[in-house]
C-alpha cells in the first residue's frame, strides 16, 4: 500500500532528520566550544551541517509528496487503462451488426465465392450463372507481319491518328401510345448505355456524357422534369441552365430545353416514361444521339510500337495497350489493346494516316475476345451485370463469379448464423470486466505490492464510485428488454461473493439458439451506429459506452484529479527548487559569519599571548625569577 510505505518512508525520512540534526546540534556546538578557547575551526564544515540540518525536514516532506502524487497519477492511469479495455468489450457488442455474423456455404465454389456484411441476412438462395462478363480484346494487325522490334518505325516515322469509338449506339428507343379524346399520351423511353462525349437528345434537351453511363444512369439524369409548373409553363419548357449543378456535372451535362407539354416520371432501370400535359397530344421528336470520336493523336517522335503504346495509355479513355511477343522469329511484336468488361463498353479503334489512309500493320480489326455482360439468375430472376462483382443482387453480399456454373445445375448459398463469434465477444466482455475490477482492487488495497499500481490509491472514494458504477453495467436491467429477457443475467451472466463474472455457457448457447433476436434486443437496442448525442435507448452495451466514454472524457473525475495531481507535482519541484536556492543563500550567509568570527577568534589568541608574554615578565620581574 503505497500510502503506508509513504507513512514509513516519512517517519523514518524524519527518524534520520532527527538524528541528523542531533549530529549537526553536537557538531556546531563543539566547534564553538572550540571557537571559544581559540582553537583552530573548519568554518566551512560548520556552515554546511547547519545548513543541511535545516534543509533536510522539509526536503524530505515534499519529496513524500511528489512520490504520493505520482503514485495517484499511476493508480488513475491504470483504472483509465482497463475501464478503456472494458469499452472496447462493450462497443464490440452494442451494434445490431455486431450479432450478424453469418457462415457461408456455397455448393460451386469453383464457380461463386462471395463476402457478407452486417445487411446479409440467413437463408437460401440459387444462383446460376451462364455467362461470364468480359472485356473486349484487339490485336494491332491480323494476317500481316508484326513488328520486329519495339522500336521499329510506323507510317515512315509520320505522324498519324488513332480514332476510339464505342461500337454500342447510344440511341434511345421509344414507344409511343396516343392517349385519344380522354387520355395523354405517353412515350416511353428506353436509354442506352452512354460512353464518355457521347450526347442523347430527348424532347429538346441534350445530355452530354461527362463520364461512361450506364442505362439506368442515364435514365436519372432525364426523369422527373415537370413542365407543369408555372416557371417550366412561362419559359416554354425546362432549359438546361435550371438543371445543371456541380454535382450532376461529374455524370454529365445537359443543353437546350426540354420542351413543354410533356413530363418525365421516375426512372425504371433506364427507362422513362413521358406523360402529355393534354389528352390526345402528338409524340415528341424521335430521340437521337451521336457517338463521340476520340481522337488519339501519335506524333513523329513516337512512330514506333512502344510509342503508340505509351500514347493509348496517356490518353486514359477507358482502353488500355501493351506490346505482345508472339514468337515468330523475324516480326514477333504487336500490339493489344483491352478494353472496360461488359457488353456496352465494346469498342472501335482505327487508324488515320495524314494521306486518309490506314496505317499499315495498326488496323486493330482483328478481336481476340469480345465484349460481353454477365449473365446470370438469382432466385429465379433473370440479371446481368457488365462486371462479374455483383454487389445489389442478394442483400448484403458481395458476389464474384468465377466461371459458369453446372448447366442446369444453379449452385446453392446458404446463410447460417455464426453465434460462436458472439460467444467469443461475450468472453471477451467478461475479460475486461474481471480485469477492471482485479485493477480496483489492486490500486486500493494497502497491502498490495504490485509495482507501480499497488497500493496508489487507497481510501480513495472515486475507487469505490466506480467500481460500483461498472457493477451496475453487469447487473442493472437493459433499457431495451425483450422476450423474457430483462438484463444480462438471463443469458447468463453471474457475479460471485468476490465479484468475479462469469457465464454461464449452457444457459448463454441455449439463449443464443432460442432466443436470438431478444438477445440481440437486449444487448443493442437493434441499434446501429447510435450517434453519441442520441438519447434513445441503446441497450445495455450501448447504455454502458455511453457510461464508460463519460468517464473516460477530458472533464471526468479521473481526468482531472489526476491533472491536478501533475499540477501538484509541478508545485512541489517548484518549492524544491525554492528551498534549495534559499539554503544556498543561508549556506553563503553562515560562511561570511563564520569567517569573521574566526578571524576575530585569531586576533583574540593573539592577543592572550602578548598579555601572557607580558605578565610573565613582570611577575618575573617582581619575584627575581
Amino acid at each position: 500500500m503505497v500510502t503506508a510505505t509513504t507513512a514509513t518512508a516519512a517517519t523514518t525520512a524524519a527518524k534520520g532528520t532527527s538524528t541528523g540534526n542531533s549530529t549537526a546540534k553536537a557538531a556546531a556546538n563543539g566547534l564553538i566550544t572550540s571557537l571559544g578557547t581559540g582553537s583552530g575551526v573548519d568554518v566551512n564544515s560548520l556552515a554546511n551541517s547547519l545548513v543541511a540540518a535545516e534543509k533536510a525536514p522539509r526536503e524530505a516532506e515534499l519529496n513524500s509528496r511528489v512520490t504520493k502524487a505520482e503514485g495517484g497519477i499511476s493508480g488513475y492511469s491504470a483504472i483509465k487503462y482497463v475501464l478503456s479495455n472494458l469499452q472496447t468489450a462493450f462497443t464490440d457488442l452494442k451494434n445490431q451488426s455486431s450479432f450478424n455474423t453469418l457462415v457461408t456455404q456455397i455448393s460451386q465454389p469453383l464457380a461463386i465465392n462471395l463476402s457478407t456484411t452486417a445487411g446479409a441476412t440467413i437463408g437460401t438462395h440459387s444462383i446460376a450463372v451462364t455467362q461470364l462478363a468480359q472485356q473486349q480484346r484487339s490485336i494491332s494487325a491480323d494476317n500481316v507481319p508484326g513488328f520486329a522490334t519495339p522500336f521499329t518505325e510506323v507510317n515512315g516515322g509520320a505522324a498519324f491518328t488513332l480514332s476510339l469509338t464505342n461500337s454500342s449506339d447510344p440511341t434511345p428507343s421509344r414507344v409511343f401510345n396516343r392517349g385519344g379524346n380522354a387520355a395523354p399520351s405517353t412515350s416511353m423511353v428506353m436509354f442506352k448505355a452512354m460512353s464518355k462525349g457521347d450526347t442523347v437528345t430527348v424532347n429538346g434537351l441534350t445530355l452530354t456524357a461527362n463520364k461512361s453511363l450506364n442505362a439506368t444512369e442515364v435514365g436519372e439524369m432525364f426523369d422527373q422534369l415537370d413542365t407543369k409548373t408555372a416557371a417550366a409553363i412561362a419559359a416554354g419548357g425546362i432549359d438546361a441552365s435550371t438543371i445543371n449543378t456541380d454535382a450532376l456535372n461529374a455524370f454529365g451535362t445537359f443543353s437546350g430545353k426540354f420542351a413543354a407539354g410533356y413530363s418525365s416520371g421516375v426512372n425504371n432501370n433506364g427507362v422513362l416514361t413521358l406523360t402529355s400535359s393534354d389528352n390526345d397530344a402528338a409524340d415528341i421528336a424521335p430521340p437521337s444521339a451521336v457517338q463521340f470520336t476520340n481522337n488519339i493523336a501519335i506524333s513523329a517522335n513516337a512512330t514506333t510500337p512502344a510509342g503508340i503504346v505509351t500514347a493509348i495509355n496517356s490518353a486514359n479513355l477507358g482502353i488500355t495497350a501493351q506490346l505482345i511477343n508472339t514468337g515468330n522469329i523475324a516480326t514477333p511484336y504487336k500490339i493489344m489493346v483491352t478494353g472496360t468488361s461488359g457488353g456496352s463498353n465494346a469498342f472501335s479503334l482505327t487508324s488515320l494516316s495524314q494521306r486518309n489512309t490506314e496505317v499499315v500493320g495498326v488496323s486493330f480489326g482483328k478481336k481476340l475476345q469480345t465484349a460481353q455482360d454477365a449473365v446470370f439468375n438469382i432466385d429465379g430472376m433473370d440479371m446481368t451485370s457488365s462486371k462479374n462483382t455483383v454487389t445489389d443482387a442478394i442483400p448484403g453480399s458481395t458476389i464474384n463469379f468465377t466461371s459458369v456454373t453446372m448447366a442446369g445445375i444453379p449452385a446453392s448459398v446458404v446463410f447460417t448464423r455464426d453465434t460462436s463469434t458472439v460467444s467469443t465477444k461475450l468472453d471477451a466482455l467478461v475479460t475486461a470486466y474481471n480485469d477492471a475490477n482485479a485493477m480496483l482492487a489492486v490500486v486500493s488495497d494497502p497491502k498490495s505490492t504490485v509495482p507501480d499500481y499497488g497500493a496508489t490509491l487507497v481510501g480513495n472514494s472515486i475507487v469505490s464510485t466506480v467500481r460500483s458504477q461498472i457493477r451496475q453495467m453487469i447487473t442493472s436491467n437493459s433499457t431495451t428488454p425483450g422476450g423474457g429477457l430483462n438484463a444480462l443475467r438471463d443469458i447468463g451472466f453471474s457475479l460471485d461473493q468476490t465479484g468475479v463474472l462469469s457465464i454461464d455457457k449452457t444457459k448463454l448457447d441455449s439463449s443464443l439458439k432460442n432466443n436470438f433476436e431478444n438477445v440481440v434486443t437486449l444487448v443493442t437496442g437493434n441499434r446501429e451506429n447510435l450517434s453519441k448525442f442520441s438519447v434513445a435507448p441503446a441497450g445495455t452495451a450501448g447504455e454502458a459506452v455511453r457510461k464508460l466514454t463519460t468517464l473516460l472524457g477530458p472533464s471526468s473525475t479521473l481526468t482531472t484529479q489526476s491533472t491536478n495531481l501533475t499540477n501538484k507535482i509541478t508545485d512541489y519541484k517548484k518549492q524544491l527548487a525554492d528551498l534549495d536556492t534559499r539554503m544556498t543563500a543561508l549556506l553563503t550567509r553562515y560562511n561570511k559569519q563564520f569567517a569573521a568570527m574566526d578571524s576575530l577568534v585569531g586576533q583574540s589568541k593573539s592577543l592572550q599571548t602578548s598579555l601572557k608574554s607580558t605578565f610573565d615578565g613582570m611577575m618575573a620581574s617582581y619575584t627575581n625569577k
